[in-house]
């Protein structure tokens, strides 16, 4: 049976917050219409593979599956094989999310945000997330120099069901067409986000966000393995950044006051 959204769920070297994550998706699993989509940069026989192949043992009704990746491949890497996975099961939609991302239960409400999406022309919604700082933003390039975000008024989302966007955080939805054709630059690593963005919006696809559904982030659950990979993989992904665009600097910030939590 197809499924109309999978959930891509990447992870290295954090185990605990893994379990954590998955455990909250089940908690408001929609049977019929999801596939979880775990892919995994850690060793084969790292707790993380067993934690994950446990989960599936004890939720045989649930359609979850378990990708064996190459070890520290990179978030854009891992993201794109499994949109590629997701698009191969015909799922109309990939919802992303992380592991260090618990699912709240307003987001068993997501086909809501689906259906919208569709009356009203959205290819990518960003979903809200608690106790991370906001990202909404509209997003700009200034040649040579670099990459502008403008924060969105935080009002408006509190008084629209949808706000249109150029740029959200990591936990979104979006049509799995729009992502086929707008893969993740493997090169980049770890430092992804506002190119994926700004290459996305140029191929003419239209983001928002929303509060209608909601996750939460959990700080301070990263493992040292995992903070040195992090570190690494971001300086070496930001400076390729900025070739590829022949930028001065990364990123900068107009109305950030609007960012304060």
């Amino acid at each position: 049976m197809d499924k109309q959204i999978a959930i891509i769920l990447t992870s290295i070297e954090r185990p605990q917050a893994l379990k954590k994550s998955i455990e909250s998706i089940l908690a408001v699993w929609q049977e019929d219409s999801w596939v979880l989509m775990v892919g995994l940069q850690d060793d084969y026989d790292s707790e993380s593979f067993s934690i994950v192949a446990k989960i599936i043992e004890d939720n045989p009704g649930k359609d979850i599956r378990l990708y064996d990746l190459e070890y520290d491949c990179g978030i854009s890497k891992a993201r794109n094989e499994l949109i590629q996975k997701a698009n191969l099961w015909n799922c109309e939609y990939v919802l992303l999310t992380a592991d260090s991302i618990t699912f709240d239960e307003s987001m068993s409400g997501i086909q809501f945000v689906t259906s919208s999406m569709g009356i009203l022309g959205y290819d990518l919604c960003g979903l809200n997330l608690k106790n991370r700082i906001p990202w909404e933003a509209h997003l700009n390039l200034i040649p040579g120099e670099s990459f502008e975000l403008d924060f969105i008024d935080p009002k408006l989302k509190e008084d629209n069901d949808f706000v249109y966007c150029g740029i959200v955080r990591n936990f979104w939805i979006a049509k799995t067409e729009s992502l086929i054709q707008v893969p993740y630059d493997e090169q980049l690593i770890m430092a992804e986000h506002e190119d994926f963005f700004y290459r996305y919006n140029k191929a003419d696809n239209h983001v928002c966000c929303t509060n209608y559904c909601s996750g939460t982030y959990n700080k301070g659950e990263n493992t040292p393995e995992y903070d040195k990979i992090r570190a690494t993989n971001f300086r070496i992904g930001r400076q390729r950044l900025q070739n590829k665009y022949s930028l001065k600097n990364w990123v900068v910030y107009k109305n950030i006051e609007r960012t304060q939590l």
